[in-house]
């Protein structure tokens, strides 16, 4: 018991029965037989031990006014508890304790804080290039092809980016091929229409006015008008040029495009509101974002058929739109469905039945071109906000 007592630097081993009498102390104070007294004030504890577990009391001081506490364990013979041992533990013990204690949270610490760098680690090496993938598919998927998907593993993830990369390509070929052949087939029709306008044109003014003849003559000249309409979105669409963006004051052009369409507003009993401040400028191509308002507001007069209020409203952007200027277009009329609004700047997609389904697609080319975007808000309940958002004079060096 004195080499073991040694061996864990205890103060104290003893051995007793069940009777708290001593068998074996290394002390040598306590006469064997001799009832230990202070083991009254462990009773719940060799309660335990008589039970056949291990147990250890509380923390007591010692007449020096040092710390100590003793553990227990049972001693069996034929599979019963016969005896047990109590060992005394005293400060310099329990100080190698505590060190032992701090040495496991160290450990522990550092293996939770190995964890978060392995985990960083991992976020960077595999999910960061998910993500960029998921963006660039989101990109390809709405037709936006200009954005190159950048890869640089050479693991399957790579593998996968170049695959994406090459489909984008042969995309943006094939799309190129499409415009190309569509700009080309509406340049052949545009000139012999011109050729109709001007001669259909002579013949009726040769002819008298309350002549019939006359009447089916402009007729058809209102016709080749509404082709070349046409024809301008499909080479609008076909061969978008870029834009040159200037410091713009939005007032005079929001008036501009809504001086265009006045006619038909007024025709279609709609009133007009305009809240735009006149010191409110953005750094766009002017040209390119009246035919976009154009589009848009004619889009708004034609859905309220039955007349109503059509407002167009400009401000500086808030929160996600910081940095930029929001022009709003509102108009009261039925609103969409979700498929429509889903689809609603696809090319070639129309509600009308003479629409050449080109308008809106037109409308987000020239909006992206000049680093803007398009928000539209249409319950079916009726009512629809186009938003357009456009970059500030303050953000022209960052976008464009």
């Amino acid at each position: 018991l004195q080499r073991a007592e040694q061996g864990v630097g205890a103060r104290h081993v003893f051995v007793f029965d069940r009777q708290h009498r001593s068998l074996l102390d290394t002390d040598g104070l306590m006469p064997i037989g001799r009832e230990y007294p202070k083991l009254l004030f462990d009773r719940r504890e060799l309660q335990r031990v008589w039970n056949g577990h291990t147990a250890y009391s509380v923390l007591f001081f010692d007449d020096d006014d040092v710390p100590y506490m003793t553990g227990y364990a049972p001693i069996f013979a034929g599979g019963e508890v016969v005896a047990a041992v109590g060992v005394e533990i005293g400060a310099a013990f329990m100080d190698t304790i505590r060190v032992f204690g701090r040495s496991v949270l160290v450990f522990a610490g550092l293996g939770a804080l190995l964890t978060v760098i392995v985990a960083w680690l991992l976020a960077r090496t595999l999910t960061r290039p998910i993500q960029k993938l998921v963006r660039a598919a989101r990109e390809i998927g709405l037709g936006h092809l200009n954005q190159e998907v950048a890869t640089s593993s050479d693991d399957e993830i790579g593998y996968l980016g170049e695959t994406m990369e090459e489909m984008r390509r042969k995309l943006m070929a094939r799309d190129a091929q499409l415009r190309q052949m569509l700009g080309g087939v509406a340049h052949e029709i545009r000139n012999p229409l011109g050729g109709i306008e001007i001669y259909a044109g002579l013949i009726a003014d040769d002819l008298p006015d309350g002549d019939e003849r006359k009447q089916h003559i402009e007729k058809v000249i209102q016709e080749v008008r509404k082709l070349n309409h046409v024809i301008a979105e499909f080479l609008d669409f076909a061969r978008p040029s870029p834009p040159y963006p200037q410091v713009t004051a939005l007032a005079p052009l929001v008036g501009d495009a809504a001086f265009l369409l006045a006619p038909e507003m007024q025709k279609a009993g709609i009133e007009y509101r305009q809240q735009v401040a006149p010191g409110l400028k953005a750094y766009i191509d002017a040209e390119q974002i009246k035919r976009a308002l154009v589009n848009l507001m004619k889009n708004a007069v034609q859905a309220m058929c039955g007349g109503g209020v059509l407002v167009v409203q400009a401000s500086e952007g808030e929160g996600e739109g910081e940095g930029e200027t929001v022009i709003e277009i509102v108009d009261d009329g039925p609103g969409m469905s979700a498929e429509v609004r889903e689809r609603l700047f696809e090319p070639f997609f129309s509600t009308k039945e003479q629409g050449s389904g080109l308008g809106m697609a037109v409308v987000s080319i020239a909006v992206e071109e000049n680093r803007g975007r398009i928000e539209i808000d249409s319950p079916e309940s009726g009512g629809t906000v186009c938003r357009l958002y456009l970059p500030q004079v303050a953000k022209a060096e960052e976008v464009f």
